[in-house]
């Protein structure tokens, strides 16, 4: 781990890299749980040159990962190898010309589809209903409500994890449920989506009505990172809140972890010592439904880490 460290610290130094570099650095307050292990060294760049700089000059042989907001991320207690990189407010740009919105991967979700709404722009009002930023979307096809990131993605500029650049167009075999073929060991930049005029009122009602459905349904001002497990998509005509009631798990509670009494596919978490009880706790959850219905759950939370 120190020779990492001094191989980082030897970069940064050399390279008058400017952007925040922290090492054994908790990750607790980037996952919407409340609790994550340690990044062994985290990394949030000043500028695209810069990042596409320190992975080229970074050796092979370390591990990269990038992160978002955190809104759908388990971190485990053993922490996250090498270098966690994460965008930050250089990487927050919305442009639109004619055609085309370009947008920034760390911008989030609420703000793009609030801008589109002052633009009158219609196809973003589902991302009012999903936390998180517009990259961690593209890079999962997130969606609710009958609308998914693929129905507006136009192109991704990227960086590879060598800091080549490389951009990904729409194609028909690029999104799946909740994937996107293509991103992995990827860094998404910036993302050109579709721009399609509309009626402002009518995009407001969407949004309001997204909104009040979310507040009905969806668990509040609780530590959750949103929907558990995907939906089944040849297993079962059922979806997952489905599945986990047919079980029984729903009242289920372990070590301060459960499930949120409005939605049965959101976990809560009430505790602050251990993220690897939430994954404990979910896999609980994953066997019940299981064993009660013959359907393995597949988590849609994305889990990263050594579990100790």
């Amino acid at each position: 781990m120190s020779k990492t460290r001094d191989l980082v610290k030897k970069i940064v130094s050399d390279n008058d890299i400017k952007g925040k570099i922290e090492f054994n650095f908790n990750l607790s307050k980037m996952s919407w749980f409340g609790v994550a292990g340690n990044a062994e060294i985290f990394y949030s760049p000043e500028s695209l040159s810069e990042l596409a700089l320190f992975l080229k000059l970074l050796p092979t042989d370390i591990n990269r990962t990038i992160i978002g907001l955190g809104s759908n991320l388990l971190v485990r207690d053993g922490g996250i190898e090498g270098v966690t990189i994460k965008l930050g407010k250089n990487f927050n740009n919305i442009n639109v010309e004619s055609n085309y919105v370009h947008v920034g991967a760390s911008v989030l979700d609420k703000v793009l589809s609030k801008f589109c709404l002052e633009q009158s722009i219609q196809g973003f009002e589902f991302l009012t209903g999903i936390p998180g930023c517009i990259g961690g979307a593209v890079a999962m096809n997130a969606g609710c409500y009958g609308s998914e990131i693929k129905d507006i993605f136009l192109s991704a500029k990227c960086l590879d994890y060598q800091g080549n650049e490389i951009v990904i167009d729409h194609s028909e075999d690029l999104f799946s449920y909740r994937n996107n073929t293509k991103t992995k060991d990827l860094i998404i930049l910036e993302i050109k989506f579709n721009k399609l005029s509309g009626d402002k009122n009518k995009i407001f009602n969407k949004m309001e009505e997204i909104n009040k459905n979310r507040i009905l349904s969806q668990p509040q001002k609780v530590r959750t990172a949103g929907s558990t497990f995907k939906n089944p998509t040849s297993q079962s005509s059922k979806k997952a809140w489905e599945l986990i009631e047919i079980s029984g798990s729903k009242t289920i509670e372990r070590n301060n972890v459960t499930l949120s009494d409005k939605h049965a596919n959101f976990i809560v978490n009430k505790q602050f010592e251990s993220a690897n009880d939430i994954e404990t706790f979910g896999e609980l959850i994953r066997k019940k439904v299981f064993d009660k219905t013959g359907v393995l759950l597949e988590w849609e939370i994305k889990i990263l880490g050594a579990y100790e």
